[in-house]
């Protein structure tokens, strides 16, 4: 990029002032640098579940060599440093979206990132993928996790590659959390992750019982980014000289010393690389490729020319849906609405049987005597529970809990879709029944002569408006089973959209989509309540 190459030529001073030159802020900032020198803070997303690039320490503040990169950022800037954690999947978008400054997040410099956002040049670092499993596995090489389940985190420039050309079967997680737990529960055979990562965990933890494959694929250099319209402004032109000053003056390897990753052989390169007077002004070329470090990782490519109605879509509305003739998007983003809608009307059929049992299992030992509250005992305790805890806990309970013990003791073990279709419908379900159990009592009061049966379709009638509400949230809820790796419709646009998806389409689509399921949940209630009243005519 010729902009980054003059900018780092001017302000380091590489055509005959020497490498090691200190960076200066510009006199005239503009944009969004102009702005941070104003409000006087530098706002920037890092990852904190990756260390020592990011991590917590043992007080919640966050630590580790990016936060270090971004205070030498603000420090040079004269202003304060505010630090924001993000994951893969939204480091763009908050970005994009202004929430923060300046991404130095474990970023893998990619070319569908490249069109998405400033990424920076030089690069800083470099990682590869490797695959991380208990030490007595059978798996050696990647050859031998074709065809398995591997725990994946969401956002990773390399998921598809892995999918589509090594053949793993991708469990999505949303972050390193959830997929080192899926894991340790049996849910895959490996997690694959950056080896900077995976290595550095094995390090630290070497009783852990865990180890990483030795095979190392798809190294692809890491990249600071600014929002994309300031990659050739004041800001993207000082962080990209800043980076250039870091290798020419050996700052990264320090901080490899420092949080005791060990020098790497990229910065090693690098610093030599910069450390030249002049080895890295700009040429015919740009900025030649040994001070680049290695080229962004390329973009998937289908080979089909898109239909002419999707292009022309696109350039006179701007709906983007050149994802959708790829058929790799197009067959995630189908199976993401099959899901959706399968585990929605799971969800519901669930909550209703949930309910008119438990409702009316209510109904019909009050009064009982001594026995009939013993045996409410148990339903209460169901109710309660299932009411008053976050569904979200609940599968993670389910899920890795009572899911991992399961399998590591070779019974069978509930899969993502079971443990979600089961919460949902416990969480609404437990809902409806104090619903029920509710309507049926007044009804009772009403008509005490009549049996519990026969006062259930007029119970309905008058607990229709709860219930109804109850079913309709635990469809809006059906998002959280991406927690578990169920790649249901909103964790789909999700994967599509970090990997350059048009995200205005695809969050538009989702309200449109989510619209129109809830018109039909409404429309199929209202008929349930014709026939229900109807039989009980």
């Amino acid at each position: 990029m010729t902009w980054a190459v003059r900018a780092l030529c001017v302000v380091l001073g590489l055509l005959g002032q020497g490498a090691g030159a200190e960076v200066q802020l510009p006199e005239a900032p503009d944009g969004r640098l102009a702005h941070i020198l104003q409000r006087g803070t530098l706002i920037v997303g890092v990852k904190t579940d990756y260390p020592p690039w990011g991590m917590l320490d043992a007080e919640g503040a966050i630590i580790g060599l990016e936060p270090d990169l971004a205070q030498v950022l603000a420090d040079r800037m004269g202003v304060g440093l505010q630090l924001v954690s993000v994951s893969a999947s939204n480091r763009l978008g908050r970005l994009e979206q202004g929430v923060v400054d300046v991404v130095i997040a474990t970023m893998g410099d990619t070319e569908t990132r490249r069109a998405q956002s400033g990424l920076l040049e030089p690069s800083y670092y470099s990682s590869g993928v490797v695959a991380y499993g208990p030490e007595d596995r059978p798996h050696q090489s990647w050859d031998d996790l074709r065809g398995q389940p591997v725990c994946m985190t969401q956002g990773a420039y390399y998921n598809r590659t892995l999918e589509e050309t090594y053949g793993v079967e991708g469990r999505y997680f949303p972050a390193n959390r959830e997929a080192k737990m899926a894991l340790s529960f049996g849910r895959c055979v490996a997690w694959a992750f950056d080896d900077t990562a995976l290595v550095q965990r094995v390090l630290t933890n070497p009783e852990d019982g865990y180890s990483v494959m030795e095979e190392r694929i798809l190294v692809t250099p890491w990249a600071i980014a600014v929002a994309r319209a300031e990659r050739e402004a004041t800001l993207g032109r000082f962080v990209s000289a800043m980076i250039g000053e870091w290798h020419a003056t050996g700052a990264l390897l320090a901080l490899e010393r420092k949080w005791q990753i060990g020098e790497s052989a990229y910065l090693q390169a690098l610093n030599r690389a910069w450390a030249q007077p002049g080895a890295c002004a700009e040429g015919p070329e740009g900025l030649p490729p040994v001070c680049q470090g290695a080229p962004p990782f390329p973009a998937a490519e289908d080979p089909a020319t898109p239909p002419a109605w999707i292009t022309g879509l696109r350039d006179t509305t701007g709906v983007d849906l050149l994802v959708l003739h790829e058929a790799y998007t197009r067959g995630r983003l189908t199976q993401g609405l099959g899901l959706t809608l399968a585990l929605s009307a799971t969800a519901i059929l669930g909550a209703l049987t949930v309910g008119l049992l438990l409702g009316t299992m209510d109904a019909a030992l009050r009064g009982r005597g001594w026995w009939g509250r013993a045996l409410l005992v148990p339903q209460k305790l169901l109710v309660t529970v299932a009411r008053m805890t976050p569904p979200i806990l609940q599968m993670y309970i389910v899920f890795f809990g009572l899911g991992g013990v399961l399998a590591q003791s070779a019974m069978i073990t509930p899969g993502a879709f079971a443990t979600a279709a089961l919460i949902l419908s416990l969480y609404a379900g437990s809902t409806n029944a104090v619903l029920i159990a509710h309507a049926l009592a007044l009804e009772r009061a009403a008509h005490p002569e009549a049996g519990v049966w026969a006062l259930l379709p007029r119970a309905f009638q008058r607990a229709y408006d709860g219930l109804v509400a109850a079913c309709v949230n635990i469809v809006k809820a059906a998002g959280m089973a991406s927690a578990i790796a169920l790649a249901e419709l909103v964790s789909t646009v999700n994967l599509i959209v970090s990997e350059g998806g048009d995200v205005a389409t695809f969050m538009n689509g989702l309200l449109v989509f989510y619209f129109l399921l809830m018109l039909g949940v409404l429309w199929l209630f209202r008929r349930l309540r014709r026939w229900i009243l109807g039989a009980g005519a």
